[in-house]
């Protein structure tokens, strides 16, 4: 703000905070007539008052209405530099704030639901936490907070975000390793230059009980802080199994809105929780039990994780189109998990606890069922460094919107395994104990052991023009170079292993926008997968390349309305040209010679149709199969693990009065498979949510319905074990401004 501009407003009282948001277009005469004003009024006579000409009245709102943003949320990093999505030559979803608030969705899993062509896995050899599929490919390493890799496996929580993202397609220019069906991003709440505090407490079914706050201070003109804070503890629809979790997100904002913005924030999550992997398989179908019939032992299994992630960014503004973004974050992640997979069994070992398969034609309550242990953990800490440059610029009669960058990532991690001489308890199938008693030394004889260590860096450079080659005509080049070095240290006598990749990345399209409302574009892109990935090496990954995949993507975005309603439509291929293959003719390489792809199409519509009705929905149909696999494994042909014929979502809100909101969702998932082999089968659902909502200017009251009608789904899926959704649940939520 000119020292002149802000002159002329102390004397009209506004403040430079006020300001800021608005940048009052003011000339001399205007500054003058602002001054004029500002005089006492002894200096003036009523004469000369009303001969003075009329100011226009200008109206300063420091606070926007959270739901006046609706359900197409806020522009997007998801592109590296803030973006509308009809500006992105790929598909691209944002659940908003609204949105997730409407629906209660109080989990990273819960929100996603909202998000087409995307299922989620259950408990996955020991694995936790958000185990999503996108595209029919796994997303497990694709998770990413503020646009910084977010690996680690735990349970993620939604009380400080801002909206979620997701990019779909390879994206490896954007955000390196990974990315095959696509990448989502976690949008963290910033510290706004306005006094405004809200909490609410949410009871509900299955002693649900949640308090949230949110919490946001000025403390002068360039410094404002946020606290954010959740307390959840809560039973489930599953006997004996409970979650207990808390959060804290501190954030600290200097000079928001000015050439000079620095952004200091810190996220910590505790979970405590009674890990559940469901029910297995009889006849490839989830055996037909009481959904609530849980077959773990809640006096022993557990799952604890600690998630701390301090983060400073600084960026500053040469001017409105040139700006340097730079990122440090340090993020530390602790896991200890003793779960239980159950199995039906002929027989159980009883000195190891090994399950023997169940051969039966039929069972009863009567028939054994085996728990198989799942104990391990770790402790992983990453230090992330990322600079962003953006700027506009004309070169050769053309405009081009450029952006460089670098990224350096630290990994440094532990994982170990829970073993234990002593065996978990058999039990049955109709006559479950899920507190039984056991051995004094239980718990004591667990020890941590097979401590595998890992360490890699990964340096990368990448850079991206946007060219406006023609009037309405833009195209995209981008390209980025990743080089990483990973070591592995196992225990005697396996011994050490290590791992360098250096990979190009692509990623161009081009867009036709005839109008501001309209965009055409295709697209390429390319995404890698190396063998370290993950934090994990054997004898055979060491010696193996990266997994390379591309995706080919036709579409178009319309905003409509006005543009309160934005309309995409996409038609695409993902596809892994050489995945890992085991072939016994080669005991020291995996073969990168298995192909397989997913085609489809996806249709999203999301906005406002008039000022009381709002609507998000979407579909996604898919046609996925292994073109190349191990026919050993039975995977030649197949539909890939998790991938449906078809998803959708839609969630829609009506005010029918002053107050009063009232709205329902639908959520629809194909069947999918639960194993490469296609035998074990995950049934189709629909499930239906209700919302009635009465806000007055301080306080609310929502109640939120689950599963009205009250069917059963299953939608955790693994080849083992399959996990049930909850049957109808009734949520009610007291809120308040402060």
């Amino acid at each position: 703000m000119q020292a002149n501009e802000q002159k002329y407003l102390n004397q009209a009282g506004i403040s430079s905070r006020t300001a800021r948001g608005i940048r009052l277009p003011i000339n001399g005469l205007a500054a003058a007539s602002i001054a004029l004003c500002a005089l006492p009024a002894t200096a003036q006579t009523t004469a000369q008052v009303t001969a003075e000409a009329t100011l226009p009245v200008v109206t300063v709102k420091d606070e926007r209405d959270r739901e006046t943003a609706g359900y197409q949320g806020e522009k997007t990093r998801i592109g590296k530099t803030p973006q509308l999505a009809k500006d992105i030559p790929q598909s691209v979803t944002i659940i908003s704030e609204q949105l997730i608030r409407e629906r209660n969705a109080d989990t990273f899993k819960e929100a996603l639901r909202n998000v087409a062509g995307l299922t989620f896995n259950a408990g996955e050899g020991g694995r936790i936490g958000d185990n999503i599929t996108l595209r029919g490919y796994s997303a497990v390493g694709d998770l990413f907070l503020d646009g910084i890799r977010d690996i680690a496996q735990y349970n993620r929580d939604t009380f400080n975000y801002e909206q979620i993202e997701v990019l779909r397609g390879s994206a490896s220019m954007l955000f390196g390793r990974g990315s095959t069906g696509g990448v989502i991003n976690q949008v963290s709440k910033k510290a706004k230059p306005v006094d405004i505090n809200e909490a609410a407490l949410t009871v509900g079914s299955f002693q649900y009980k949640r308090l949230v706050a949110d919490l946001n201070k000025v403390i002068n003109d360039d410094l404002s802080f946020r606290l954010n804070f959740m307390n959840t503890d809560t039973g489930t629809f599953r006997n004996d199994v409970k979650q207990r979790r808390w959060g804290v997100a501190p954030t600290l904002t200097w000079g928001a809105g000015t050439s000079d913005e620095v952004n200091l924030s810190y996220f910590y999550l505790q979970e405590n929780n009674i890990p559940d992997f469901g029910v297995p398989y009889f006849q490839g179908r989830p055996i037909n039990v009481p959904i609530e019939r849980y077959y773990g032992l809640a006096n022993a299994d557990y799952e604890r994780n600690q998630t701390g992630i301090a983060t400073a960014t600084y960026t500053h503004l040469f001017s409105n189109d040139t700006a340097l973004r730079t990122t440090l974050r340090k993020a530390d992640y602790d896991r200890d998990l003793r779960a239980t997979a159950p199995r039906l069994a002929n027989s159980v070992n009883a000195a190891t606890g090994a399950c023997n398969a169940f051969t039966g034609t039929s069972f009863t309550d009567a028939t054994l069922l085996c728990r198989q242990r799942q104990a391990r953990g770790s402790a992983e800490h990453t230090w992330t460094l990322q600079s962003d440059y953006s700027t506009k610029l004309q070169a050769a009669g053309m405009k081009h919107e450029v952006l460089a960058g670098f990224e350096y990532l630290n990994e440094d991690a532990s994982r170990f395994t829970n073993t234990s001489a002593l065996v978990n308890p058999s039990t049955t199938v109709g006559n479950v104990n899920t507190m039984p008693v056991l051995p004094a030394n239980f718990d004591a004889s667990f020890q941590r052991t097979a401590y595998n260590f890992y360490k890699a860096h990964t340096a990368s450079l990448y850079g991206q023009d946007t060219i406006e080659f023609l009037p309405t005509w833009k195209a995209l080049f981008g390209a980025r170079f990743d080089s990483m070095k990973a070591d592995y240290d196992r225990p005697a006598p396996a011994g050490p292993l290590s791992r360098n990749d250096n990979v190009w990345s692509w990623r161009t399209g081009l867009m036709h926008q005839p109008s501001k409302t309209t965009t055409y574009y295709v697209s390429y892109g390319t995404s890698f997968n190396p063998s370290a990935e993950l934090y994990q090496l054997d004898n055979r990954t060491a010696n193996t390349p990266p997994e390379k995949s591309r995706n080919i993507e036709v579409g178009a975005k319309w905003e409509l309305l006005n543009g309160d309603m934005s309309v995409r439509t996409a038609l695409f291929r993902s596809e892994k040209t050489n995945e890992r293959n085991t072939d016994v003719a080669s005991p020291d390489i995996y073969l990168l010679s298995a192909k397989r792809h997913t085609d489809g199409i996806e249709l999203e519509g999301v906005g406002r149709i008039n000022a009381k009705w709002d609507v998000f929905s979407n579909v996604a149909f898919m046609n996925a199969k292994v073109d190349e696999g191990s026919s050993s494994a039975g995977s030649f042909g197949k539909i890939p693990i998790n991938t449906p014929k078809y998803t959708y979502s839609l969630w829609t809100t009506y005010k029918p009065a002053p107050g009063w909101k009232v709205g329902g969702g639908l959520e629809g998932v194909g069947a999918r498979w639960a194993n490469s082999t296609n035998t074990n089968e995950v049934p189709s659902y629909q499930r239906v949510d209700a919302l009635v909502e009465y806000a007055a200017k301080k306080y609310s009251l929502k109640l939120n319905v689950f599963n009205l009608l009250n069917k059963t789904y299953y939608e955790g899926v693994y080849a083992g074990h399959v996990l049930p959704g909850t049957p109808r649940a009734l949520q009610l939520t007291l809120g308040t401004k402060f």
